[in-house]
């Protein structure tokens, strides 16, 4: 560096508030300082005359302080500065709170938080997809958890009907709506089970694979059934196979395997004539009777399709 080069940054400094270049220096880099260099001015203590510029044009704030000996005339230079002839630079201090620009640049537009009424249609559709799809997944659940436990889907269940013969004996009364009670009279009472025209003290049996075990219970239907007997088998979780109707005497409560004999067939409740009312729930609910249940209620085998 020159010694004209070196004054002329020491200069720099001062001006711009620094002890030393490398104060300078280090302020420029911590970005404390910008450098514009749109202004073509330069120091030229050799070719610029001392009258080109009187003293009192120059503003004492741009008059370095040294004790070197620093030129003191300064001259203005045309527009069309020779890309030789060197610039002179303005420091200027950089203020402290100065915003940096975003990422996405000088163009970027935040965006709009949505509105109150499009989280609302937004939630709505979110709710719909996701029931619908809960809705395809229980119905999924259910079926092949029927598959897997033998159960069968109940549009596909096969029960008798008013007229058909299952074991000999005919069904006096199937499962659905009646128009009216045969005793009360009452209008659209529904029927949950499957009526078989037999005498009293037929053997009723435990329903259930071979080998199964079987729970059943005996009970007093205050509503009209009788004396209930309720049976549950391990082949058919889930399932409660249910006799109305029964004989007071003869129910075996307790354990027991298929195809024993739990209880006898009788008249008591409400009715018009012995007869036998079986009955299928699942999951505590009625379902249509299926013929092969029935049919092993009555003859002691195992259900099997017909």
């Amino acid at each position: 560096m020159t010694a004209s080069g070196w004054h002329g940054a020491r200069a720099a400094a001062i001006a711009a508030g620094c002890g030393s270049l490398s104060d300078l220096i280090e302020k420029l880099g911590r970005g404390e300082l910008a450098v514009i260099t749109s202004d073509a001015m330069r120091l030229d203590p050799v070719t610029a005359p001392a009258s080109t510029v009187p003293a009192s044009t120059v503003p004492a704030s741009t008059v370095p302080v040294s004790t070197a000996p620093i030129p003191t005339t300064v001259r203005r230079v045309p527009s069309a500065v020779p890309s030789a002839v060197p610039q002179h630079v303005h420091y200027h201090t950089t203020p402290a709170a100065v915003s940096t620009p975003s990422s996405e640049g000088d163009d970027y537009i935040p965006s709009e938080p949505p509105s109150f009424p499009k989280l609302i249609a937004t939630g709505l559709c979110a709710a719909v997809i996701i029931g619908s799809l809960l809705y395809v997944a229980d119905q999924f659940i259910s079926i092949t958890s029927g598959v897997f436990n033998g159960d069968e889907p109940i549009e596909e269940i096969i029960t008798p009907v008013t007229g058909d013969t299952v074991a000999g004996y005919e069904v006096s009364d199937e499962y659905g709506i009646r128009p009216f009670h045969p005793v009360t009279g009452e209008p659209n009472v529904p029927h949950n089970g499957v009526d078989l025209a037999m005498p009293v003290g037929t053997p009723i049996y435990a329903v259930g694979k071979a080998g199964d075990k079987v729970d059943v219970e005996c009970w007093w239907d205050v509503d009209g059934g009788g004396w209930v007997v309720d049976q549950t088998a391990t082949s058919f979780p889930g399932y409660t196979f249910q006799s109305l109707h029964m004989s007071e005497t003869g129910c075996q409560e307790g354990p027991a395997q298929a195809g024993d004999a739990i209880a006898y067939s009788g008249n008591s409740g409400l009715g018009t004539g012995a007869h036998y009312d079986f009955r299928v729930k699942i999951d505590g609910s009625y379902v249509p009777p299926a013929t092969k249940y029935l049919e092993s209620a009555v003859t002691g085998k195992p259900p099997t399709d017909l």
